[in-house]
């Protein structure tokens, strides 16, 4: 067991083609100890997006702060502080932060993958 700030974990760029001004932190994975699921820390800057993508593991996110554009099936929905989305497996999602003034935050759960 152990309680950590999140500010304590490194925080990378988001490499992913077309993302821009994002920002993510492990925050739990198989380097801390973790044997079945991941949480990650995600802020999109004003002006930035996650681009529409899918992958195999599903998603489970809880907003933090900010809000954003929901990019997918939830086209025209806008995702905000303290709601909650589910992404299932294989499902084209991503969020649109490009018009905001705002940091959009938000904690994003996934099974453990070989990555971390």
């Amino acid at each position: 067991m152990y309680v950590v700030n999140f500010k304590e974990r490194e925080e990378v760029s988001v490499d992913l083609a077309g993302s821009k001004g994002v920002l993510m932190r492990w925050l739990v994975g198989k380097r801390t100890g973790a044997r079945t699921y991941a949480m990650r820390h995600f802020e999109i800057k004003p002006g930035g997006i996650i681009p529409l993508h899918s992958h195999p593991e599903e998603h489970e996110i809880f907003i933090l702060d900010g809000e954003a554009k929901v990019l997918g099936d939830a086209d025209g929905m806008v995702a905000k502080k303290d709601d909650v989305v589910f992404v299932p497996p294989d499902q084209p999602h991503g969020y649109d932060n490009t018009t905001g003034t705002k940091s959009f935050r938000f904690i994003c759960v996934i099974p453990l993958l070989d990555q971390e």
